[in-house]
Parts: C-alpha cells; structure tokens; sequence
C-alpha cells in the first residue's frame, strides 16, 4: 500500500470519526473545526480531534508503524504534554479501562533508514490489539504521556471504518463518562467521612487545604510518593501507571485550624487514598496518623 493511499483511508477514518465524536460527545469535549494530518515521528501520521479542555489531554488518532514496523495500524486514545494530567485520570478509571500494558523509552528504537522515527523493538502481539495501554516518555526535559489502543482491524477495506470509528468512540465515550466527579461536586461525601465533627466550616478548611496542587507536589516529592500509613507507593503496587501518584493529607488538628492562616508542604503527609479516608474519619484529632498506622499494623 502507497503512502498516498494509506493517507487517504486515514483521512476517511478520521472524519467519520470527527462526526461520530461531534454526535455523541460534542458537549463534553471541545472538537476542533480543521483536523489537519500532521506527520508522527512513527512512520505515519496524527490528527488531533479534540480535547478534554484548554490544558487538558486532548484526543488523538494516529495511523503509523510504531506497533510493528512494516506495516500501518490505526492507534485512538488520549495525549497529554504533561503526564501527570493523564496519569492522574487513568489512575481512577475501573477496572475494564486500567491498561494491559505500560510502555516507555526502554521500548523504543530507531525506524530501519530513518534519523526521525522511531518504532517498538518488539512489536506489539496480536492479542494486544483493543487492549488500552499507557504509554509515558521524557521529551525535553519532560514526561509526556499517551493512553490508549491500537485496532485490530485496517482501515484499508471500506467495511472496516464503521467498526474502527465505533471501538474508537466507544473508548473515549467510556474513559469520559466515567471520570469521578471533581470538587464540589464530590466535596459532600468527603465532608461525611467527618461524620463525628460538629465544625463543618473547619472541615471545609482542611478540604481545601488538601487541595493546594503547589503544596500537595511538594509534600508528596518530598516523601517519594510513598504513603506514611501503610508505607505503600502506587508505582510499587501498579508499575508505571503508578509513578508520581499520591495524595496529601492536612495534619493540623480540625480544632486549631482558625488559628493557622498560612499552610506550607510541612502542614501535609503523604497518603494513599484509601488511607486518606480512613484518617478523615478518625475525626481530624492530633495524633490521628499513628493512630492510624497502629490499627494498620494491629500495633
């Protein structure tokens, strides 16, 4: 197959999809109006299709040779130039979403009489095909990050596009929909865990402290990523997909929190997230994290 005709299956995949995506989705993401095909550094090309927000990963289609050199496969899924904006999103999908498989620099090689491309050295298994993967590389100084799968099927036959386009759109539709919900709109249940605390101005206070991106960064940097409860780290328990994932907990009682105006990274610890919850409801108290590493322990 020529390159010539290769781009133009492509450009026929990604306009059914555009409008498949336009009909479905269109009030959860933002689509882009002109869908250029741009060249992909694998052999093939890219088209970006939209995105989940101005900064937020942006949905992509690629047609290239990265899977396996020699001959093209269609790839759909999400693209973010910082990783952790993804990697934060595919930590919490479910179960039938979490990726089979985590690729990174180490898995790459240089296209056979190419400078700029760059293929797997093994290519992927047939069986891996369908199956979501993340992908996360250092570009520049800093780590970029894909999710999601190549199709089994080719788009060079006609009666492949409406399946290709249907795999695609059911992928994005899935991993979309079942993102939590992001404050306020999940601060209610948070605030139920301090079911025994009358203050729930204070409650609010320690929420959204715990919300400070800045200072969560740098508690969490600061303790490796590993949580101070049961000690575990997320990239220990789920390989890459894991790695720079944490969340911080406010350790400053509930009942001094109207004394204390500014927090800093000292003010938090690093927790799992299930660890996280049970600290919540222990009430806020001082003491409450070896409390609870004690019941962990059965100290």
């Amino acid at each position: 197959m020529s390159d010539a005709e290769d781009r133009e299956h492509f450009k026929l995949v990604v306009g059914e999809l555009h409008k498949e995506l336009s009909r479905r989705l269109g009030r959860l993401i933002r689509l882009r109006t002109e869908l250029p095909l741009k060249e992909s550094r694998t052999k093939g090309w890219r088209v970006e299709l939209g995105s989940l927000g101005l900064g937020e990963p942006r949905l992509e289609i690629w047609y290239c040779e990265w899977a396996g050199e020699g001959r093209r496969r269609i790839w759909y899924g999400f693209y973010a130039a910082q990783a952790d904006k993804l990697r934060k999103r595919v930590a919490v999908l479910p179960e039938s979403l979490r990726p089979v498989r985590g690729l990174s620099e180490k898995d790459m090689r240089p296209a056979t009489g190419s400078r700029s491309d760059f293929v797997l050295r093994q290519p992927l298994d047939p069986r891996e095909y369908d199956r979501p993967m993340y992908e996360e590389y250092q570009d520049g100084g800093s780590d970029s990050a894909y999710y999601g799968q190549y199709d089994f099927a080719l788009p060079d036959k006609q009666e492949n596009v409406p399946g290709i386009v249907g795999r695609a759109t059911g992928l994005f539709e899935r991993v979309i929909k079942s993102r939590q919900p992001e404050a306020p709109s999940n601060e209610a249940d948070k605030e139920d865990d301090f079911a025994c605390v009358a203050d729930r101005q204070a409650v609010r206070q320690h929420l959204a402290r715990e919300r400070s991106r800045p200072l969560v960064e740098q508690c969490n940097r600061r303790d490796n990523y590993r949580c101070q409860v049961c000690e575990m780290t997320f990239k220990e328990v789920y390989g890459d997909i894991g790695k720079g994932f944490a969340e911080a907990h406010h350790v400053l009682p509930l009942s001094r929190l109207a004394d204390s105006v500014v927090s800093s990274a000292k003010d938090l610890v690093t927790v799992c997230a299930n660890c996280h919850r049970m600290l919540h409801r222990l009430g806020g108290e001082e003491g409450d994290i070896a409390r609870l590493r004690r019941l962990f322990y059965r100290e």
